[in-house]
């Protein structure tokens, strides 16, 4: 069985490691760190590639009912969001939209400020109104503490009942372990849910959940916390890794590699002077077009060391990667193109 080391917990790194479990290697994945697809909306800007099935059959089997084309939903700021695949719960089909929509939320709250999403709603000719919800909730408190108890649900679920339009914007609080709270207040209240499409917060948790879960009963090892220190290079060939983590350091040998540590804000390239480097000290760094589009030089996900030789069985996913198309909104699909792409290379014609 070939043996694959992963580096990177967040939507790259998990997304290969169950592509790679699934066709049969032996994969442990390595990681720490808050993942940037953990603060993403937990939706796709970009159209989804060839991998776009795959992705939705784990999402829809994980409980969080996903479709793919031309959605649209609403942000906790009250602006219309397009995107490419997302939950059912937050968007609609292009086209099919409500007719109008009823916000619901915590005055002052950052979840979804009911006075502010109205009025940008009703400036983007969306027809509604605004109710709130009869608590005060300290903005540096997430507002999902709130509803730990029955009661909260079912006070939501009036309010819901007095709201004027059939469906009704709410922040987002729905972990995956909460997601039948939807049909339950949509049962109790007679109306339809839509969830918030919000960053830091709920949905990019959930998104990188679901990733985890499947992950693991793909039958990836998972090593949380753990860092990569050194690589052990045989000319072109990697041969092995020391890897630390709490009070234990150990060599794990692998027949490949693949390096999904992100950029250099959650835990992936060094910061050195303007630029960026290495810090592995392994391998080629670009910085072409800017520190926003650089990242490890490649040809097509295999990483080139200094020579400008490719590396033989290191491959690279996500935000790690130099990128001179890199833009706003498209690193959650970038990243799941780049493992898919990754694994492809990795399995050979």
């Amino acid at each position: 069985m070939s043996r694959a080391l992963v580096i990177g917990q967040g939507a790259a790194g998990l997304f290969a490691s169950a592509l790679l479990a699934e066709k049969g290697w032996q994969v442990t994945l390595a990681g720490r760190g808050a993942p940037a697809a953990a603060m993403s909306t937990g939706c796709l800007r970009s159209p989804p590639g060839n991998w776009r099935g795959t992705l939705l059959d784990i999402l829809n089997r994980a409980g969080l009912h996903s479709a793919a084309g031309r959605r649209v939903g609403v942000s906790n700021l009250g602006t219309l969001f397009e995107c490419a695949l997302a939950p059912d719960i937050c968007t609609w089909e292009e086209g099919n939209g409500p007719k109008g929509l009823s916000v619901i939320g915590v005055e002052g709250h950052p979840s979804l400020r009911p006075c502010l999403a109205d009025a940008m709603l009703e400036r983007q000719g969306v027809r509604s109104e605004h109710l709130h919800l009869p608590w005060k909730v300290p903005p540096d408190v997430p507002l999902a503490s709130r509803f730990l108890d029955e009661g909260a649900w079912e006070v939501l679920a009036r309010s819901m009942k007095e709201a004027r339009e059939e469906t009704v914007l709410l922040p987002s609080l729905f972990p995956l372990s909460d997601l039948h709270r939807v049909h339950w207040l949509e049962g109790h209240s007679g109306r339809k849910v839509l969830e918030a499409i919000t960053p830091l917060g709920i949905p990019g948790q959930r998104f990188l959940e679901v990733l985890t879960g499947h992950a693991m009963k793909a039958g990836v090892s998972m090593r949380p916390g753990t860092r990569l220190v050194s690589l052990e290079m045989e000319g072109d060939r990697f041969r092995g890794a020391m890897l630390t983590g709490g009070l234990e350091t150990r060599r794990l040998e692998a027949d490949m590699l693949v390096l999904a540590t992100g950029g250099a804000l959650p835990d992936g390239m060094a910061i050195s002077g303007r630029g960026l480097a290495d810090p592995l000290t392994t391998f080629q760094v670009s910085t072409a077009g800017g520190p926003l589009q650089g990242g490890y030089a490649h040809r097509g996900r295999r990483l080139l060391l200094p020579s400008g030789r490719e590396a033989a069985n290191v491959f690279g996913a996500g935000d790690c990667l130099a990128r001179s198309d890199r833009g706003y909104g498209g690193g959650l699909s970038e990243a799941l193109n780049d493992a898919w792409a990754a694994v492809q290379a990795m399995e050979g014609p």
